[in-house]
């Protein structure tokens, strides 16, 4: 069954940590069941210019927002024990061990794949693998960096992939695209990543 939570995070400077916005969209058998987000004041609450010109969200927009800790409970049970995916996971991925790590929050246990990785195995010539180009490809509607938008748009970019090259299990996708599969865990994580091929010789 092709079922995961695709999520996004967008951030208020250049700190992995200072996450601002998750998203988030779950896939069941292929389908988009639920998609939800949090607005999250980071410590500290401070935005730099470049990011704001991103998103459009400021530090006054989350002044009173709840910091990632609290809306944690909220989040964690899509994460732990879950298939997860986005889109440049090595970014998203990244915030979220930082942000765990900021509040001594113990790492969920999952596995995960990078909708861009499986992308570019997916569809060769594009010009672009971005979530803006490939949505506007696959016309999908998208809010860009709004962080449930993303998610939702990483989503339907992973199931468009799978159904195109007869994926039809999560766990099927490293296999089918040449990748391998990331994992986060208690203490630790591998990255995601594309697998290398060996070198054969022929007589």
């Amino acid at each position: 069954m092709l079922n995961f939570v695709a999520f996004d995070f967008e951030t208020a400077n250049y700190q992995r940590e200072s996450v601002c916005e998750l998203g988030i969209a779950v896939v069941e058998d292929g389908q988009i069941s639920e998609t939800r987000s949090w607005r999250i004041r980071p410590t500290p609450n401070w935005f730099h210019p470049g990011n704001i010109r991103v998103h459009g969200i400021t530090a006054q927009d989350v002044a009173h927002a709840p910091n990632f800790a609290a809306i944690w409970h909220e989040a964690k049970p899509y994460f732990e024990h879950s298939n997860v995916v986005a889109h440049n996971a090595s970014f998203d991925m990244s915030c979220l061990r930082h942000v765990l790590s900021q509040y001594e929050l113990a790492f969920p246990r999952l596995s995960y794949a990078c909708s861009l990785q499986v992308a570019r195995q997916a569809w060769s010539g594009f010009r672009s693998y971005g979530l803006g180009p490939l949505s506007q490809r696959f016309s999908i509607d998208l809010h860009h960096h709004a962080a449930e938008s993303d998610a939702v748009a990483c989503a339907q970019i992973l199931v468009r992939a799978c159904q195109e090259h007869i994926v039809s299990d999560f766990s099927e996708i490293g296999s089918a695209f040449g990748l391998r599969m990331g994992k986060l865990y208690y203490g630790g994580y591998e990255a995601a990543g594309k697998l290398k091929r060996n070198k054969r010789y022929e007589m």
